[in-house]
């Protein structure tokens, strides 16, 4: 289980459970589900959104409907019943996540010791995995892929607190960031022919 940037590196994993387990479990079972859920990871404040002029939105995590959310997690809308907002959210919200599976397509890619099983004693597997993981995450630092940024918005505002586990709220925020990439500043030319 790993949580990754924009930058194709690892931000947090969790190296040890059994293959079979499904991800909701290994996440409730790990330190990273406490330190997602307790709002640990250090994120930058809540800015604005380009091209608008408010409410500041937080950071957040992107996760599948394996997970519940929170102020800080995100997942998508249930797949019954979507208008074109929701459904255009939930696409966006799958293409990003895509980020964390290509992250893991490099690490396999560079060290192909990940392509097939590991014939290695489980403790011994888990710090060959840990290894790698540092191992990337050094080698993206020294050999950064070329990835189009786009343009931050320099404008920091105060902190909004949605509350952790406040679904009313966190739905809302959902509903903010669906409403956002429907609208003319959060648009992008090619979600429209996918959905």
């Amino acid at each position: 289980m790993a949580i990754a940037d924009s930058e194709y590196r690892f931000v947090a994993v969790d190296v040890g459970a059994y293959g079979r387990t499904n991800d909701s479990m290994v996440f409730k079972n790990s330190f990273m589900e406490w330190r997602v859920y307790s709002h640990q990871f250090d994120f930058p404040p809540p800015r604005l959104l380009p091209g608008t002029d408010g409410p500041p939105m937080p950071y957040v995590f992107l996760a599948d409907e394996a997970f519940k959310m929170s102020g800080n997690l995100i997942k998508p809308y249930s797949s019954h019943g979507l208008d074109v907002s929701k459904h255009t959210f939930n696409y966006r919200l799958t293409h990003a996540r895509r980020m964390v599976e290509c992250t893991f397509g490099l690490l396999v890619s560079k060290w192909r010791v990940f392509s097939k099983p590991i014939q290695l004693k489980i403790e011994t597997v888990d710090e060959v995995v840990k290894c790698g993981v540092v191992l990337h995450n050094f080698l993206r630092s020294k050999e950064p892929l070329l990835i189009e940024h786009i343009p931050e918005d320099s404008q920091m505002t105060s902190i909004t607190s949605f509350g952790p586990r406040s679904t009313i709220a966190v739905a809302a925020m959902r509903d903010l960031f669906a409403a956002y990439f429907c609208s003319a500043a959060g648009r992008l030319d090619w979600q429209d022919h996918y959905i």
